[in-house]
């Protein structure tokens, strides 16, 4: 759902860091849009990582933001080579996917990702055609609050986190009207305290939007 951060990608490479900036849908070869994307999509780039010979082998740090922020911590909980994983904006559950027309009620049935073959259990938005002004300006926020009272389904498409074994930072935007951040980012602090996670952890709160994180002004 976001652009490509350059700026902060040229940051991490002045640094001297090793970047890749990975597609995962709507390019060439790839599904045309965000449905069932398959986790082991991102296990073959591990792999190819590992044979380059300028890069450290099986030390990874992801860098995610919005759904790719979903999906570092989703891979950050099922593979030890990740070592750090900075979610911008990120979410406490597996969503629902983002059909190509997101217009299409019928289409918002399946779930984001896909791992051995199965897709991962997810939150589903109910969308009704009153909602499509927020579906056109993406201001799903309130919608995203409504799906998350349901406990039950919340905990069957959590985010495993405390399966994970790195440091874990998480950024959001109070100002955020994509969908509660904020509120989601306290989950995943709630939930990595209450598993006594061993590694480092923090979640940094700022007054912007959406993609303002690495914009520096306001998103949505």
């Amino acid at each position: 759902m976001w652009s490509r951060p350059k700026r902060l990608l040229s940051a991490l490479v002045n640094r001297g860091y090793s970047v890749l900036s990975l597609a995962y849908f709507k390019e060439r070869g790839l599904p045309d849009s965000m449905e069932e994307i398959p986790l082991e999509y991102f296990e073959t780039t591990f792999a190819w990582r590992a044979r380059q010979p300028t890069i450290m082998p099986d030390k990874y740090g992801l860098i995610g933001g919005s759904k790719g922020a979903e999906a570092a911590l989703l891979l950050a909980s099922r593979y030890s080579k990740v070592e750090v994983v900075v979610a911008l904006t990120p979410s406490s559950v597996v969503w629902s996917g983002i059909p190509r027309n997101r217009f299409d009620l019928s289409r918002h049935g399946s779930s984001s990702w896909f791992y051995r073959g199965e897709g991962l259990p997810f939150l589903r938005v109910e969308y009704g055609r009153s909602d499509w002004w927020s579906l056109l300006t993406l201001r799903l926020k309130k919608k995203g609050e409504e799906a998350l009272r349901n406990e039950a389904d919340v905990e069957s498409a959590a985010i495993p986190v405390d399966d994970c074994r790195c440091a874990i930072l998480l950024l959001s935007g109070r100002g955020d009207q994509v969908w509660p951040t904020t509120m989601m980012c306290d989950q995943v602090m709630r939930r990595l305290k209450e598993a006594r996670y061993p590694h480092p952890y923090q979640h940094l709160a700022y007054n912007t939007g959406h993609t303002g994180l690495v914009r520096n002004k306001d998103g949505r």
